[in-house]
């Protein structure tokens, strides 16, 4: 096939999916410098970043701030990396056999009488006086190093298995850096032991069905549990994974994401978990139909204020569409094709990660994308993480197209199809007004305190506003080309 006969769209998107990996937005004047050793390709890929994952298109890049302070994180490392009591590890020095003393034979000899102390006579000097003899032996003491010099909070961590060495904040977690210079992250958690054991289960169990592009929970050497809870606080402790936030302006990265997407749903099919039971996410339409309820009594509420600023105006003038975009939203979910496959769905659970963001999503060196922080997974639908990846890949791209959503629908079939009552299910979490009810929630939930936040929070709702037309013509395209019925 030619490709100068194809749309300009597509010729774009052809141009984009057959770059080499090394070339993705990389500036014509700039050359890559040759890799003589292959174990620093870590590296020059980190000093390669700024043209291989930054876009002037993407939303800037916010790392989260992480809880607690360095001196709680250093305490709860060392306590996660404690080892198991053993033979092996309770001394840090060979005992000494103990010598059996012989009795000196003038000492055998001595009458019974001699050396003992007579009632009303003064005390006799001993031959040897203490400090004579303790000057005359050395002293016994534990082996001695340089070690024991150090700080008092790495003095303990000199005898574990794994000795931490650094300890600094990354987006939303502790970057701890040990012995072998292998790093993990370690997070302070809201979560109860009994989710944070299911997430470890769960990504242990992903793991061992072949998908390793997540990031494992790493269990405690003394107790063998997945967290650590120290005074009021609970850590649990993850694998670090190499490379930086997914690029969702890129199409190529985008394709490599909705791959591992596709492959996390497919692998974590048919799961069953143990005892603890997190509530499911296949209650679609009551989750959609709880949002459309909270809309309205915002609009209620704001309706009835005397005085209205600039944000309340734009709220209640856009209220009537977006109302009318959730009851259409819940319409499609009322479809006997969605309420069927949710019903089989039910049957044969999956796992979904239901925080499909930017930051969760890391492209390694390779290319290929990972998955981290799986607080919020739970069983569910897959379009609800497909949908999450749709609308954040629009919103990088600042627009709303079928170009967009086919390099992530096309890469998400090849590893598994998606159904009719799918794709219906999708184009209802597409409808839905999500992000409009996002900012008014947010900002009616909690009020700005500063004019900068204020001023801040009304953009957001602008921008999210003026993508409303290409929006209505998406969905228009969506619901005739891909789902092939009539869009009202």
């Amino acid at each position: 096939m030619d490709k100068r006969s194809l749309p300009p769209w597509m010729q774009h998107l052809w141009n984009e999916l057959t770059k080499p990996p090394a070339v993705l937005h990389r500036p014509t004047t700039h050359m890559r410098k040759p890799r003589q050793n292959p174990q620093n390709e870590m590296r020059d890929e980190a000093e390669d970043e700024d043209f291989l994952y930054d876009s002037p298109t993407d939303p800037p890049f916010t790392g989260k701030s992480t809880k607690g302070n360095v001196q709680a994180a250093s305490k709860a490392s060392r306590k996660y990396f404690v080892p198991r009591k053993t033979n092996t590890h309770r001394t840090m020095t060979k005992p000494r056999p103990r010598k059996t003393m012989k009795t000196p034979k003038r000492i055998q000899q001595m009458p019974l009488t001699q050396g003992v102390e007579q009632v009303g006579q003064p005390r006799q000097q001993p031959i040897q006086t203490m400090a004579a003899k303790t000057a005359s032996q050395p002293e016994r003491t534990l082996r001695t190093s340089q070690q024991s010099k150090t700080k008092p909070e790495t003095k303990t961590a000199e005898r574990y298995f794994e000795q931490v060495h650094h300890i600094e904040p990354t987006n939303g977690v502790w970057k701890i850096t040990v012995a072998d210079s292998r790093q993990f992250a370690l997070k302070e958690s809201k979560l109860s032991p009994a989710r944070i054991t299911f997430m470890a289960d769960a990504l242990d169990e992903l793991h061992r069905r072949g998908f390793k592009r997540v990031a494992r929970i790493i269990r405690t050497a003394r107790s063998n549990k997945p967290y650590l809870i120290d005074g009021a606080h609970t850590y649990y402790v993850s694998e670090w994974v190499p490379g930086l936030p997914v690029q969702l302006a890129s199409m190529r990265q985008l394709n490599a994401a909705a791959k591992s997407l596709a492959r996390f749903h497919e692998r974590s099919q048919n799961y069953e978990s143990g005892s603890f039971q997190p509530p499911h996410a296949y209650r679609v339409f009551e989750h959609l139909l709880n949002r459309k309820q909270d809309l309205t009594r915002l609009y209620q509420t704001i309706e009835h204020r005397s005085e209205k600023n600039s944000f309340d105006e734009l709220f209640l003038h856009h209220f009537a569409k977006a109302d009318k975009q959730a009851t259409d939203a819940l319409s499609l979910c009322k479809l006997p094709e969605v309420e069927s496959h949710l019903k089989q769905a039910m049957d044969k659970p999956g796992l979904c990660h239901l925080d499909v963001t930017r930051s969760n999503l890391i492209v390694h060196p390779a290319g290929f994308v990972q998955l981290i922080d799986f607080d919020t997974m739970t069983f569910g639908p897959r379009a609800v993480d497909l949908a999450h990846l749709l609308r954040r890949a629009m919103q990088a791209q600042g627009t709303w197209s079928n170009e967009i959503a086919l390099v992530p629908l096309i890469a998400y079939n090849r590893v598994q199809p998606l159904v009719q009552g799918e794709y219906l299910l999708l184009e209802s979490l597409l409808t839905f007004p999500h992000r409009f009810w996002r900012i008014a929630h947010t900002y009616y939930g909690a009020s700005p305190q500063s004019t900068e936040s204020y001023h801040l929070q009304l953009k957001n709702l602008q921008d999210s506003l003026a993508l409303e037309n290409p929006r209505d013509e998406f969905l228009s395209s969506f619901s005739r080309q891909v789902t092939r019925r009539t869009h009202s």
